[in-house]
């Protein structure tokens, strides 16, 4: 995260925001902004990058709804709190369901601010795994025109063509439109709608009132009925759903690029493939957005520079809105470059270069590996395809751990496919245990000294380059390339890095040799992590691991690019945690302070 999270209190009691910023400045993790005239909050909202925003729906000189209207269209990603004067049936019926959309939490006022303190911390959670869909469900839409007792129309946005609209008197919904429908119909198609953003308009006068309150219970209770049974559906998990698809179906690809020309390269090299079929294209982010959450494909492949909205900001984008496979496809995404790790880092699974004549690799080669990344795309679980923030890059605590002697090691083997990886454990590393990591990267050298350098801005530890005898600190992340072995040893009382050229060329054992290493001299003190990759490496030394009472984790194979590594080493070693990559660092952290 590139600066702290900011919070927005919306409300014009004066006294209750006072003593509501006194409370949640007791907590170092986000910045309070305020605002409690009308404009206040919209100025604050363009100028600032909200991260959670705390409104008060009843406030007399501020129009919540139209604040909640402008976060449901142009403020998307933002997590809200919304207060009531009191208790509302309509309010408490949708509470009830477990909607997981851009408002996540009601309170009704006067309420405990420690609670809104907690819910605060709750909604940075849900941004940080990217826990909900962006919009507001229709239903919660509909409890506020009733809470609020309001009159006039409010219009939906499903997509960029399909609308609906809703029609209020006192703030009973009386009748719906959409396509060809009206009143209750109308409305129970809205209404399976996911979350979206909506409008509002002036009333028109002379309605026909097609909806009676029986007639609202009976839609609210379908639609509850619905959702909850959607959610049941989903039975074995998404990786279980996912293989059935993959077994029977084919992989629907999605392009994105703004040269009609590419488009058309990429679609012909797919065009006889029997595997990948091409479903659809766009020719900028936005329009990408539009059509990828309805079509649902199963890869999309995405440019870095276009009009409109570029690559990067699209991947942020659909990672919120539509989480999808997603492989950056562009010449700019060249492994070891800065705009290649941002696309990981923003929650793209692959990264590959367009074809071209220039490059060392003939267009036959350069075709067949694109083809294998979609490949290999579509094989990832959803649950991994997410844009994980970090939670603080200063090296403050790192530095000050600058001296004390390692009580523990924590060594990481990755090879094909972790840079993605490191991207969701690293930051998320607290510099705040007397502990070193040691990772092997299988990597070439150059592009590992680019990611070192990356990733060093972004992570609370010191990431460097691991050199030979030099001493161990504590708050520190060494790194080594697979062509390399890294071993520890002890010097004068002190753990010291002993770095040497592998002596094997084409057989791997590096990681293996970590974690022999790493067992030998802190036994149960020890802790092993294996994360994506080819091959067998790390399954020796995670058997030693553990045999001498040290921690094993394992990145979970159904979430991981390249499954061969983490599948043969937790095949291999029945006590490793297996875990998804953003559960790790919390995992890692349980064990050092236990």
């Amino acid at each position: 995260m590139s600066d702290i999270s900011k919070i927005l209190i919306v409300d014009d009691d004066l006294t209750f925001v006072n003593d509501l910023c006194d409370v949640l400045s007791a907590y170092s993790q986000y910045e309070v902004l305020t605002a409690t005239n009308r404009g206040d909050e919209i100025f604050a909202l363009k100028k600032e990058k909200i991260a959670v925003l705390v409104v008060n729906l009843n406030a007399e000189n501020i129009d919540a709804l139209a604040l909640l209207s402008l976060v449901s269209s142009s403020y998307r990603h933002i997590q809200c709190i919304v207060m009531i004067a009191e208790k509302h049936r309509s309010v408490e019926s949708v509470r009830e369901c477990h909607f997981k959309d851009s408002v996540y939490r009601y309170l009704v006022k006067p309420t405990n601010l420690e609670t809104i303190g907690c819910a605060v911390l709750e909604g940075l959670q849900r941004l940080d795994e990217n826990d909900y869909t962006p919009g507001i469900f229709v239903g919660k839409i509909v409890s506020f025109l009733e809470a609020l007792q309001r009159t006039c129309r409010i219009r939906v946005h499903f997509g960029s063509k399909k609308q609906g609209v809703f029609y209020f008197e006192n703030g009973m919904l009386v009748n719906a439109s959409c396509d060809n429908k009206q009143g209750v119909e109308a409305a129970l198609e809205i209404f399976d709608w996911p979350p979206l953003g909506f409008t509002e308009e002036p009333p028109v006068v002379g309605i026909e009132k097609l909806i009676t309150p029986k007639g609202l219970e009976t839609i609210l209770i379908t639609a509850r009925l619905k959702k909850e049974a959607a959610g049941s559906a989903v039975g074995g998990g998404i990786g279980e759903s996912y293989a059935i698809k993959a077994a029977n179906q084919k992989i629907n690809l999605f392009i994105v690029d703004d040269s009609r020309m590419m488009r058309k390269v990429i679609a012909n090299i797919f065009k006889d493939n029997p595997v990948v079929e091409v479903v659809g294209e766009a020719e900028n982010g936005e329009e990408a957005l539009q059509i990828i959450p309805q079509l649902k494909p199963d890869v999309v492949t995405l440019d870095v520079e276009m009009p409109v909205m570029d690559g990067l900001t699209t991947i942020k984008h659909l990672m919120i809105q539509a989480p999808t496979p997603t492989v950056m496809l562009s010449s700019m995404t060249v492994e070891g470059s800065d705009v290649t790790f941002d696309a990981l880092k923003y929650g793209a699974v692959d990264f590959v270069s367009k074809p071209s004549n220039t490059g060392e690799a003939n267009l036959a080669e350069q075709t067949s590996e694109i083809e294998r990344k979609v490949r290999l795309a579509a094989e990832v679980e959803l649950e991994a395809v997410k844009y994980v923030r970090a939670v603080s890059q200063e090296k403050k605590d790192a530095l000050a751990l600058s001296g004390k002697k390692c009580e523990r090691l924590v060594a990481l083997g990755v090879a094909e496919g972790g840079y993605g990886s490191l991207l969701k454990i690293l930051p998320h590393l607290a510099a705040k245990f007397p502990v070193a990591y040691l990772a092997i990267f299988y990597a070439p050298s150059r592009h590992l000294d680019s990611f070192v350098r990356y990733i060093n801005k972004l992570s609370p530890l010191i990431i460097r380059r691991a050199e030979n005898n030099a001493q161990i600190e504590s708050g520190v992340c060494y790194f080594a390339s697979g062509d390399e072995y890294l071993t520890v040893h002890e010097q004068e009382g002190e753990l010291v890095l002993h770095l040497s050229a592998a002596p094997f060329v084409t057989r791997r054992g590096s990681i293996d040799m970590l974690f022999y290493s790493l067992a030998e001299r802190m036994k149960e003190k020890s802790v092993a992590v294996v994360l994506s990759g080819m091959g067998e490496d790390g399954g020796e030394g995670m058997e030693e691991i553990l045999r001498v009472g040290g921690t094993g984790i394992v990145q979970d194979p159904a979430g991981s690019l390249y499954r061969e590594m983490p599948g043969a080493v937790a095949a291999r070693c029945s006590g490793v945690k297996l875990l998804p990559d953003t559960g790790i660092p919390k995992s890692i952290e349980e064990v050092l302070a236990g």
